[in-house]
């Protein structure tokens, strides 16, 4: 009987555990500004802005898109395309969302961790898919892959700037 009641006890509190998930610190520079430029899929080169009051994604080149845009504020996603607005549900735009998120990914969802004095690679899961982070020597991201059974990105950062 008393067996039993430990038994019980443990399995009472181990869910209770695993809401106190311990934080390493590892996505730290997700806490300033960023403003980074990266090429996408080897062929769009894209700027990626987060603040804390908005996120957004803009083509660079090839110039033929140089003129479109995507911005998030809270739940809201604006499309831009020269002087026309055009505002989203975001469920409507999960590929757009996903790339609005790599600077904005939880601790919490890590799911593995491999180095080398190179690099970090951190593999994190959420709703919008699988991302594969690669830190660099700066701790710094400097490769982003995005994996879901919709899209798969991979994104290269050229150039990252924290504020």
């Amino acid at each position: 009987m008393k067996k039993l009641a430990v038994l019980l006890t443990i399995l009472c509190l181990l869910p209770l555990s695993a809401c106190h998930r311990q934080r390493y610190g590892i996505l730290s520079y997700q806490q300033k500004d960023i403003y980074a430029e990266c090429l996408l899929n080897d062929e769009y080169k894209i700027a990626v802005t987060q603040t804390k009051s908005e996120k957004s994604v803009s083509f660079l080149e090839p110039s033929s898109l140089s003129s479109i845009s995507f911005r998030q504020e809270g739940e809201k996603i604006i499309g831009r395309a020269g002087d026309v607005e055009i505002p989203f549900e975001n469920m409507n735009l999960d590929g757009i969302c996903a790339i609005l998120s790599i600077f904005s990914l939880d601790e919490s969802n890590l799911g593995s961790v491999t180095g080398t004095s190179e690099a970090t690679c951190m593999e994190f899961t959420s709703s919008l898919g699988t991302y594969k982070v690669t830190l660099g020597k700066n701790e710094l991201p400097k490769r982003i892959e995005i994996l879901s059974e919709e899209y798969e990105f991979d994104i290269v950062i050229e150039a990252i700037r924290l504020n």
